[in-house]
């Protein structure tokens, strides 16, 4: 047995499993660290592909209640004369609900809830006495609102729009309202409906009750969910995207935001299992374009060790010959071990040098915003976490560009891309050693100084401000920015979180008076 395991544990032999071997561990982790990196992009990318078509969803939506409110209003100024006109109410019920098609049903009643007019006519509402949970809500507010989704006499889910209708002395004559049927075809469900994804992703809107009021599959609107953590955190935080687990028990990413004026929530949402797809193309090209340099290094280990053994091997046979007397000749012409050693340590180096480049790469990549090579927000939060152990004070200029969706609209999104390319250029000239310029959103960036005073990063804000009032953007000419200071040091008492906030208020009282200024935060804002 020994005899056998001096033949097989030869020197050569273990010298290449030990490289080997840690050759294919270290090109394992570099996989798999690719994978989690890759997967993590994949994950964000498709919350926030989500949360922005919820955005615009809701803003979508949030435009069409505003002019069915405005339709209302105008209409109902015209009745306080024309309250005892029948063939007038029917005529102005009948245009607001063919000519725009916003409501499914309209009806004019007076401060009694009686029906004096309604749209379409076969509903035969005329002289009846309104008991619905929308028309008594009217009568009983007597202002412009939007009711909460009820079930209406006939079982249709509605909400219902109404405005009041004055005499020129302030007296309550009655309203004029319009219905969506939230079950029936409807201009809500056309705006929801032509967003709605082939790939297992879809939209749904709910309410503050988690009753459902538009969802793909008809049936489903107007049920309550069940007790659900990610609906609880979607109707808490109101806007924003996160990982949860649908009613069918499939993951999906979501991303959602709310109506203001009525407080639904838009939430969209796809199955995680598609949007990680494509990670599997990623993952193969990585393996193509490394694994000819892993061979290649393997061949070359395989040489080294071959050549490091060899010497080790003569060292042992002459270690069985030291009564020799040209031994001590014999040794000094055999080269070095240690040499030799080296020299294997530079191969094994070298077998993994490409992994570790693509490490770097993989983390510069997860800290520079592809777009502009400004930092992102994980190298920014890495930062303040850096400065906060040092108890280092440090002052934040957040900055976004004025109107910088009409720049989007009016030269495309490459122009604006552009201009974010050559902000980004601008900001770096303000920046000292130890300074920091990342970008956090579209437009938004922000600006960090280290051991810089509250007046003094303004007097910066504005300088900067200024550059960039007067640099020439190609297309576009001249842009202008907004910008919020706020300052952080460890006697302020203030935590990081608090300083970013302030900032962020700053940025929007700077828009609030106009824009193209900076504003200083104040504790108090």
């Amino acid at each position: 047995m020994t005899t056998l395991r001096s033949k097989f544990f030869k020197l050569n032999r273990l010298i290449l499993f030990l490289a080997l071997t840690a050759t294919v561990l270290t090109f394992a982790n570099s996989f798999y660290s690719n994978y989690e990196v890759q997967k993590e992009q994949l994950i964000k990318q498709s919350i926030e592909v989500n949360r922005a078509y919820a955005s615009k969803l809701a803003d979508t939506t949030e435009v069409f209640i505003a002019s069915s409110k405005q339709q209302l209003v105008y209409a109902a100024s015209s009745l306080f004369d024309k309250m005892d006109d029948e063939e007038y109410l029917q005529t102005e019920a009948n245009r607001l609900k063919f000519q725009t098609d916003s409501f499914n049903s309209v009806v004019i009643s007076d401060a009694t809830g009686l029906t004096q007019a309604a749209s379409p006519e076969t509903l035969d509402l005329v002289g009846r006495q309104l008991k619905s949970a929308g028309s008594l809500e009217a009568i009983e507010e007597k202002k412009l609102l939007v009711s909460h989704p009820y079930l209406s006499t006939l079982k249709n889910l509605i909400v219902f729009l109404s405005a009041p209708v004055f005499d020129f002395s302030g007296n309550y004559l009655g309203f004029l309202g319009g219905s969506i049927y939230l079950k029936s075809p409807n201009i809500l469900s056309e705006i929801l409906g032509e967003h709605h994804y082939k790939n297992g992703s879809y939209i749904y809107v709910i309410d503050q009750d988690k009753q459902i009021l538009y969802h793909p599959e008809k049936n489903r609107i107007g049920s309550f969910l069940a007790e659900n953590d990610g609906v609880d955190e979607i109707l808490k935080q109101k806007e924003g995207g996160m990982s949860l687990t649908n009613s069918r028990g499939v993951k999906m990413l979501a991303g959602y935001s709310t109506i203001p004026s009525t407080g639904w929530v838009v939430v969209t949402q796809s199955p995680m299992e598609s949007t990680l797809t494509p990670l599997i193309g990623i993952m193969e090209k990585v393996i193509l374009r490394t694994l000819p340099m892993a061979l290649a290094v393997f061949l070359f280990i395989w040489l080294f060790a071959r050549a490091i053994s060899r010497p080790l091997q003569e060292l042992a046979e002459k270690a069985g010959a030291l009564d020799s007397p040209t031994v001590n000749e014999e040794i000094e012409g055999i080269d070095s071990w240690y040499v030799e050693s080296l020299g294997l340590k530079k191969a094994m180096l070298s077998g993994v040098k490409l992994v570790q480049n693509q490490i770097g790469e993989l983390k510069r990549d997860a800290e520079t915003d592809p777009l502009t090579g400004a930092n992102n927000r994980r190298a920014f939060q890495l930062k303040l976490k850096q400065f906060t152990l040092l108890e280092m004070p440090f002052s934040v200029l957040a900055l976004d560009i004025d109107y910088f969706k009409r720049i989007n609209d009016n030269y495309g999104h490459s122009v604006g891309d552009d201009v974010l390319k050559q902000q980004t250029k601008i900001l770096n000239r303000f920046c000292r050693d130890g300074d920091m310029v990342a970008r956090t959103g579209g437009e938004e960036f922000v600006l960090l100084l280290k051991e810089t005073t509250a007046d003094d990063a303004f007097l910066i804000a504005e300088r900067l401000r200024i550059a960039i009032s007067e640099e020439a953007f190609d297309v576009v000419g001249n842009i202008t920015v907004s910008i919020g200071v706020a300052a952080w040091f460890v006697e302020s008492g203030l935590t990081v979180a608090e300083t970013l906030s302030l900032a962020d208020h700053a940025l929007y009282e700077a828009k609030g008076q106009g824009r193209n200024r900076s504003i200083i935060a104040d504790k108090d804002i």
